[in-house]
């Protein structure tokens, strides 16, 4: 953000007039801003509004949805969803109650909170489907992901209202940022800093209608969330508009989703959980919902044409004028419309066919050139489709690229050896896509040999499936002793924190010091050290249950991670790994040497985090040290 902004928003919050909680939900907002809150105190307070708590305990039935028997006490609700969630969640009910209509009469408030719902819900489904987050978590950051639009409609009323006006023909935001100095965007990633979100969030918020603006590397985790989000965000939007305008709407929809990583399946899979989903927030919080027809019956009535491929930008790319025969395999129908309106715009011959033995009939039918063919299809998959064609040698010639959602050396390899030539990867990056076909062409041109082409790709797929593993290796361990190193022990750490605070467990954590060891350094040299070492940490390892981990923190200095382990089952443990320690002896230039070690342990009781963890491990190692050593503190 930028000072102006940051200067703009700063002048609306100082006139009160931002949207904010009210009563028991700012109540609980305030307690579960305390490091010390328990979940018993927040239970307490939310069930002094029995309406809110009746809201939170139906919510998280809706956003858990597990098996078996549903959440009934708001005790239940606040220790399944846990407290940061629960906060979240009475700041969003306290949002939708306080706002369902206000002062700017261009403003559509049922509409823009059932588009909010849509958001929220997309997001889970999203997320829950692909595993790249918390489900539970993107549900409230897609429901306040516009959370700018009623500020702006809050705060500036009539003004907000002849903005919207204009917007029919020009950009929303700029409009915005023109009038009132800021945008809708901007105002809600301010406002989410405001309430305490990660700046993945704020991040998320800031760029979510544009998701090049971002700075995140393509590919990246943090990309394809963004990229999630404005599809979720572009999902609602669809199911809120009018009927006529919702059918328009489709073919950029599915070819968003197309670029998202998201295939019709799944995505009418997700739209309908959505449309059920918007009936029961509907009910639940007596919004206004739009009624959304089945998303099958919207998906199959839509058509891709080439001018929404935005195909102008890749003819320079593409710029040839040798056109080939293409058949396209593919089973998913909008995946099939969209290689085919892209194909088609660079001049080539297009034949489209669902499966495997579909593909044979057109084969037989009249021979192409090149063939793109999905991998998973049923009937026949791309794979058996691929040795179906090498067993006929007037179709060895034939240039095959196997589409596939997983980049392994194990299925690269099965591929190759299946008779394919290439591959492309899922989601389709277009430009990645035009350069591969470029290298086909010049192949299918020079008519060069099949084989040494696999050849050369299988090695490359190895040697970078190789190189990769090495890689990561390196990163992870501590090339001495073997062990995970520091930077993977602080990743462990955090996970299993955060995994024991969602569930209510324990996680334990021992800090371990070798006693004396720039000694042993001094005494013996630092090869003996290293030896030292290596023996500590052996000892160290050998004692550990599959569960747990141990790694090398620096110097002589080594950390254990216990899960569903308290301080008093850890300092037990503790105590036999440092009797280990001391029983076992290290020969080092032919003499016998005895080394200790000092522990100190914690675990999560009242501690929120991975730095309150190390320091009060760290604090008691420190005791253990001045206590005499060789010896084991915990609380």
């Amino acid at each position: 953000m930028n000072a102006p902004v940051d200067f703009r928003f700063s002048h609306i919050k100082a006139q009160g007039q931002l949207p904010s909680p009210r009563g028991v939900a700012l109540q609980i907002i305030q307690l579960a801003d305390k490091d010390e809150t328990t979940t018993l105190q927040i239970a307490r307070l939310i069930s002094n509004d029995p309406v809110l708590a009746g809201r939170i305990i139906k919510v998280a039935n809706l956003l858990i949805r597990r098996e078996g028997r549903p959440i009934a006490s708001i005790m239940e609700a606040v220790t399944v969803q846990g407290i940061k969630s629960v906060r979240q969640l009475a700041l969003s009910l306290s949002l939708i109650d306080d706002f369902r209509s206000g002062v700017c009469p261009g403003f559509n408030y049922q509409m823009f909170w059932a588009h909010s719902i849509c958001t929220g819900l997309a997001a889970q489904a999203i997320v829950a489907k692909i595993r790249v987050g918390v489900a539970d978590e993107a549900f409230l950051l897609g429901l306040l992901s516009q959370i700018g639009r009623l500020t702006l409609a809050t705060v500036f009323g009539q003004g907000y209202s002849q903005v919207l006006e204009q917007s029919a023909s020009r950009d929303l935001a700029e409009l915005e940022s023109r009038t009132f100095g800021l945008d809708h965007n901007q105002i809600t990633a301010l406002m989410l800093s405001d309430w305490g979100m990660p700046k993945l969030f704020q991040d998320i918020a800031l760029h979510i209608e544009h998701p090049e603006t971002s700075g995140f590397p393509e590919g990246e985790r943090n990309w394809r969330l963004l990229k999630l989000f404005q599809f979720s965000e572009r999902l609602a939007a669809v199911c809120t508009m009018p009927d006529s305008e919702r059918y328009r709407q489709i073919p950029s929809l599915m070819l968003l989703a197309t670029h998202a990583g998201i295939e019709t399946g799944t995505l009418i899979e997700i739209g309908d959980v959505v449309a059920h989903g918007l009936r029961e927030w509907g009910s639940l919080l007596n919004i206004d919902v739009p009624d959304i027809p089945p998303f099958e019956e919207m998906l199959n009535s839509a058509s891709i044409n080439p001018e929404l491929l935005g195909l102008d930008a890749l003819q320079d790319v593409q710029g040839t004028s040798f056109k080939l025969r293409i058949l396209l395999v593919e089973d998913d129908r909008t995946m099939r419309l969209l290689y085919t309106a892209l194909l088609e715009s660079s001049g080539h011959t297009v034949t489209t066919a669902c499966n495997g033995l579909e593909a044979l009939e057109c084969v037989k039918a009249s021979i192409p050139q090149l063939i793109i063919s999905d991998w998973m299809m049923p009937e026949m998959d791309g794979i058996e489709f691929c040795r179906a064609l090498r067993r006929n040698p007037a179709w060895n010639k034939i240039y095959v690229f196997i589409v596939t959602a997983q980049e392994s050396t194990d299925r690269l390899i099965e591929a190759f050896e299946a008779g394919a030539n290439d591959y492309l990867t899922k989601p389709i990056n277009r430009k990645v896509l035009v350069a591969r076909m470029r290298s086909a062409q010049r192949i299918i041109q020079m008519q060069e040999v099949q084989e040494e082409d696999r050849l050369q790709l299988r090695q490359f797929a190895d040697e970078l499936a190789l190189s990769n593993q090495r890689l990561q290796t390196l990163a992870m361990t501590d090339v001495l002793t073997g062990l995970h190193n520091r930077r993977y022990g602080m990743d462990r750490l955090e996970q299993e924190l955060a995994l024991a605070t969602r569930s209510g467990r324990l996680v334990c954590c021992m800090m371990v010091d070798i006693d004396h060891f720039k000694r042993v350094n001094d005494t013996f040299g630092h090869p003996s050290g290293d030896e030292a070492l290596i023996f500590v940490a052996a000892c160290l390892q050998g004692a550990t249950r599959k569960q747990d981990l141990v790694c090398r923190v620096g110097g002589e200095e080594f950390m254990v991670i216990c899960p569903d382990s308290d301080e008093k089952s850890g300092f037990a443990y503790a105590e036999r790994l440092r009797q280990r320690v001391a029983a076992a002896p290290l020969t080092i230039v032919g003499r016998a040497l005895h080394l200790t070690v000092s522990i100190g342990v914690t675990d999560n009781t009242g501690l929120s985090s991975v730095e309150a963890m190390l320091q009060q491990a760290d604090t008691r190692l420190y005791a253990a040290k001045q206590a005499g050593r060789n010896r084991t503190i915990a609380g």
